[in-house]
């Protein structure tokens, strides 16, 4: 499965644990975290996990459908 990221800018509380886990897919710019470089599917899903806000939402590309975590 390939994974695609939408993130809620309005959920985003910028804690910057999603840039903890996977520094090189996620920053905190301001008062929200962006997706800003590619990701594994694995560091995409901790990063999801570790949003306190449940502000990363994750799809599978082929289907369109949202994915757990």
């Amino acid at each position: 499965m390939i994974l695609s990221v939408q993130t809620d800018e309005g959920a985003s509380l910028a804690h910057g644990d999603c840039e903890h886990v996977a520094p090189n897919a996620f920053a905190v710019n301001g008062d929200i975290a962006e997706l800003v470089g590619p990701a594994t599917d694995d560091e995409l899903r901790a990063a999801a996990r570790a949003c306190p806000a449940g502000a990363i939402l994750l799809f599978d590309t082929a289907t369109g459908e949202e994915v757990d975590p």
